[in-house]
């Protein structure tokens, strides 16, 4: 490479006009190329590509207090807009979507907040973000009883956590929730750690009052869904926000049904010196074969509270008023227990 050829793309200094949208900025970013503005910019220029790329799957992967901090709307709007095709997340996010679908609140606190004065008044704290216990009381019977309903429909059959999520959608009423969106347009929400959120103890309630018809969950079952997912589907696209178990459910999948993944979006603020998969760079993951060589890949380094609505605000802004996609995928979608 020539010294002329590093050089030939000088930065543009980011301009500010009034009235500008955020699509414009975004471009302004782009002009700039530099730190972090640099990397939004390309994180938008990649997820507009998945979405008008018609035989893309694209796998949104969450982790994280997404729910409770106020991403639901967004994500609910994604899947009823289909510009994803799967929802993989900690369970959490799921019991929190559960909570306001049933009329519950997150209420703005403070991180700087008295803990225990929160404890005497029945007050949980997520961060700067509070949750009333008798919100998560409500949840735990509704959901028993839910759940005690699902098992006597299922019969004896067990159902993997997508099955599941689609089954306590089809009981929510709430158009705003994640599981009743899911459900209507049978896009399926895996949550490979189930067992780790209210949702577990909750099972452990169902268990103890219907010991003789208690719902089975296959932890194992959701793994061939998700792998013909990636078989089945020319090219392969994945949002992470956080990392963790979500991240790690997409990546083994890809490499496990030899696709790779062709673009990637990871939104975090972890490091990669530790070793965990939540900072663990896009790079390291070709070295496993989950994500191809070529692929288009960015890592933003920030809080995804930020980087992510001003991702989806860009790319909706870019799209045609009546943009419709329509991918070419052969999966879960439309199955039913």
């Amino acid at each position: 490479m020539r010294r002329e050829d590093l050089l030939a793309s000088p930065v543009e200094h980011i301009k500010i006009s009034p009235k500008m949208t955020v699509n414009q900025l975004i471009l302004e970013f782009e002009k700039s190329g530099s730190f972090g503005a640099g990397r939004l910019a390309i994180a938008c220029n990649i997820f507009e590509r998945m979405v008008r790329d018609e035989e893309c799957t694209i796998y949104l992967a969450l982790a994280g207090a997404a729910v409770p901090a106020g991403l639901r709307t967004i994500i609910t709007n994604l899947i009823r807009k289909r510009l994803i095709d799967a929802l993989i997340t900690t369970a959490a996010n799921m019991v929190h979507d559960f909570i306001e679908a049933i009329g519950g609140h997150h209420y703005k606190g403070h991180w700087a907040a008295n803990d225990f004065l929160l404890y005497q008044y029945h007050i949980y704290r997520i961060y700067d973000i509070f949750v009333p216990e008798e919100d998560f009381i409500k949840m735990d019977y509704q959901c028993t009883e839910m759940f005690t309903e699902i098992a006597k429909e299922a019969n004896g059959q067990s159902l993997s956590s997508h099955e599941l999520a689609w089954e306590m959608g089809k009981r929510l009423k709430d158009p705003n929730s994640i599981l009743r969106a899911a459900y209507e347009k049978r896009v399926p929400i895996f949550m490979p750690a189930l067992r780790d959120s209210e949702f577990g103890y909750i099972y452990w309630m169902h268990s103890q009052r219907n010991p003789q018809n208690t719902l089975k969950i296959d932890a194992f079952k959701e793994v061939s869904s998700l792998i013909e997912m990636f078989s089945n589907s020319p090219r392969n696209g994945m949002i992470v926000l956080g990392g963790g178990v979500p991240r790690n459910t997409v990546q083994h999948a890809a490499v496990t049904s030899r696709k790779g993944i062709d673009y990637a979006i990871v939104l975090t603020m972890d490091r990669p010196e530790t070793g965990g998969l939540s900072g663990s760079t896009l790079e390291e993951t070709v070295s496993w074969g989950k994500l191809k060589k070529e692929a288009r890949k960015i890592m933003v380094i920030g809080d995804m509270l930020i980087t992510f609505p001003v991702i989806v605000a860009a790319v909706t802004e870019r799209l045609e008023e009546n943009f419709t996609r329509n991918p070419t995928l052969t999966s879960t979608r439309g199955k039913t227990t």
